[in-house]
């Protein structure tokens, strides 16, 4: 009889496949939607581990009652908040999985996202960290652009210079290498960038083609609640990426990058915000018209 099972499902019997790692802090509007997401996989066998970073809402409540409801699902609470890269350093010590995969608590991962992300870094060795698409949705869960992300790894790897390589919820890593990595925790806001320059040490990023998750702009989310600072950790990260982890840019990172500090430093943050959005947002309404056009010279 033919063997149907994935290749990865051997690695199942004694540890998940994937752990899910999750901060939160104060997300009782969201949590549940972004655990059932989860819970709601295709893919079963993975543990999730949620640390709450001193959450004053219901989201504490709502978090016992899960892992109460689901022995895949550990929750760690911290009654004084201790920042979000602490948090994730937390997660990577108690993650167990062949595979990590980034989750927060106001967003939405698609149904096959584990799934699939887990069979391209079975099929692709010299990847270290996948991606996907990202679907942008508001406080009340309405898609009202895509934010779209290179799939090749020679641009990727370019492109960390100028813009988030692969959203940061949307990543999952080589448990393995992860583990070897660990978040810079005076960061308190662009703590992704500062790992992705740790993680390129042992491979190249990808990006799946299609969406894997649904990604919440609120006004409370780090990059939009004070934005410029955000830009200079984001430089920060860089920065450390070039004197400490022997990152390589090229002179087109350089120059976009200097160009980006000049255009942050000048420009009031607001603005700032709008520049952002409109040169990485495809508006659905562009988005849809794109896909009939092309859908029309195909017939």
């Amino acid at each position: 009889m033919k063997n149907n099972k994935p290749a990865y499902a051997k690695a199942t019997a004694s540890k998940p496949i994937v752990s899910v790692i999750m901060p939160v802090k104060d997300a009782g509007e969201f949590v549940v939607e972004s655990i059932e997401s989860i819970r709601k996989q295709t893919l079963t066998d993975w543990e999730m581990i949620i640390v709450d970073d001193g959450s004053r809402d219901v989201t504490t409540k709502i978090l016992k009652k899960y892992a109460k409801k689901d022995k895949r699902i550990q929750v760690i609470r911290h009654e004084i908040p201790q920042g979000i890269a602490k948090s994730l350093n937390e997660c990577l010590k108690l993650a167990k999985g062949k595979y990590i995969a980034r989750m927060d608590g106001d967003d939405v991962s698609y149904p096959t996202r584990l799934a699939e992300q887990i069979e391209y870094l079975e099929k692709n060795r010299s990847v270290v960290a996948v991606g996907g698409q990202v679907v942008m949705i508001d406080n009340k869960g309405m898609e009202f652009a895509e934010k779209n992300f290179p799939t090749d790894s020679k641009r990727l790897r370019d492109v960390i210079m100028w813009m988030v390589p692969m959203q940061h919820p949307a990543m999952m890593v080589r448990g393995s290498k992860y583990r070897k990595c660990k978040y810079d925790e005076r960061f308190r806001t662009a703590e992704d960038v500062e790992m992705m320059m740790q993680l390129l040490q042992y491979g190249e990023f990808a990006n799946l083609d299609t969406p894997v998750l649904k990604y919440r702009k609120a006004d409370t989310s780090n990059g939009y609640h004070d934005v410029k600072r955000t830009f200079y950790w984001t430089m920060y990260g860089r920065i450390l990426g070039i004197v400490k982890y022997g990152y390589r840019p090229s002179v087109k990172g350089m120059m976009l990058s200097m160009i980006q500090v000049l255009v942050v430093g000048i420009m009031p943050a607001k603005l700032v915000v709008r520049l952002y959005e409109s040169r990485r947002f495809v508006w659905l309404v562009k988005a849809y018209l794109g896909r009939l056009l092309t859908a029309q010279a195909k017939a």
